[in-house]
């Protein structure tokens, strides 16, 4: 490897969890695009074995370092700095404040800061946002460009840590359609609304549940369908449920590609009823699969959705069932909806994504 190129470190210890689709995508794409830098990705090492280079100016290196921890500050410092990288890129905000070297910092939404944490006492649910919210401040005062998901991420941003504004990138994530071969998933109802994802309060699944038990009423050839692996949330959610909402919901749980491929393509519509998100992806992977959108009015999602999804306001169900209703029953609604959803996951590109991140690398170099 060349030594005499600049030497970008890649902090992917993100790539192998449920967040990691960006830092895998990224990396797939720069290896693809860039000939002008060499590369360094570190792996956790439980999965260094998962994944090698397809390009020679890559290379990988291992920690054993995990987020949220002492040790980010102390022996991942170290081990960033022995490889002596001219600029570091984070791929989450969780990083050591002193690396002696440059950095560029992905924020995929203020989530941390933002929404407090119900399984933790609300002292320490706030002490941990405060944390928080001075990590946050404080590295993206120190990054030299700030990689944001959406305009509205962005604002978050700069609300938030009243980073400079000059320092922020706008680089769109992107949904590839699944390649895998569709497999049948079992689901005790003639037509269903999906949900995908998982089961925390924000993501207001609640409401989405008593939205379409009330449309059962009329129609009790209808359910929904939640695939995602069911959490702590989701048990909780569960035990609370009245009977007519537990006829009205099938958990299907962890899915494969080849069975989210067939709930995509088979649903009748799918739902995103989220108070708060940072892009969206699930909702551009319905599209990419001609599933007809409706999805709550806040944050981002009206940015990333554009005119290919019917709003509604979240906080209310009546809203949400009258969007799905509408769908439901107007084939002209939701063939409209199926063109406009593959033209606009279609605006979405990773190697774009890639290309945008390459010029903040380049900018991040030359400040």
């Amino acid at each position: 490897m060349d030594a005499r190129r600049p030497h970008i470190v890649i902090d992917a210890r993100s790539m192998f969890t449920s967040t990691g689709r960006y830092t895998r995508k990224l990396i797939e794409n720069l290896q693809s695009i860039d000939t002008e830098h060499r590369y360094t990705i570190v792996l956790p090492r439980a999965q260094y074995d998962d994944w090698e280079p397809s390009s020679p100016l890559f290379a990988k290196a291992a920690t054993d370092t995990p987020y949220f921890s002492l040790r980010e500050q102390t022996t991942f410092s170290r081990e960033l700095r022995a490889l002596k990288p001219d600029l570091v890129h984070f791929a989450m905000p969780q990083q050591p404040l002193s690396v002696g070297s440059p950095r560029v910092t992905t924020f995929h939404d203020m989530t941390l800061l933002k929404i407090r944490n119900h399984k933790k006492h609300p002292v320490v649910s706030l002490a941990k946002r405060a944390v928080g919210a001075g990590a946050f401040t404080a590295v993206a005062h120190l990054s030299r460009v700030n990689l944001v998901v959406s305009a509205y991420s962005g604002r978050d941003l700069l609300k938030y840590t009243r980073a400079a504004a000059s320092g922020v990138t706008l680089t769109y994530p992107a949904a590839d359609a699944i390649t895998e071969t569709p497999a049948p998933v079992e689901v005790p109802f003639r037509r269903f609304v999906l949900y995908v994802g998982t089961q925390v309060p924000y993501k207001n699944l609640s409401s989405l549940i008593r939205a379409v038990a009330a449309l059962r009423v009329a129609d009790d050839s209808l359910g929904l369908v939640v695939a995602g692996k069911v959490d702590g949330d989701g048990a909780r959610l569960i035990r609370d449920l009245d009977d007519r909402e537990r006829a009205a919901t099938h958990f299907a749980g962890f899915v494969s590609d080849g069975h989210l491929r067939w709930l995509y393509e088979n649903a009748a519509v799918y739902a995103f009823p989220s108070f708060y998100e940072g892009f969206g992806l699930p909702g551009l992977e319905a599209m990419r699969h001609g599933c007809p959108v409706v999805s709550s009015d806040a944050t981002c999602l009206p940015e990333v959705y554009g005119d290919a999804a019917v709003y509604f306001d979240p906080s209310r169900v009546s809203e949400i069932g009258a969007a799905v209703s509408r769908v439901l029953t107007d084939p002209e609604v939701a063939e409209g909806l199926r063109t406009r959803g593959h033209r606009r996951a279609e605006m979405y590109s990773w190697q774009f994504m890639a290309q945008r991140t390459l010029d903040a690398y380049r900018d991040a170099l030359a400040r």
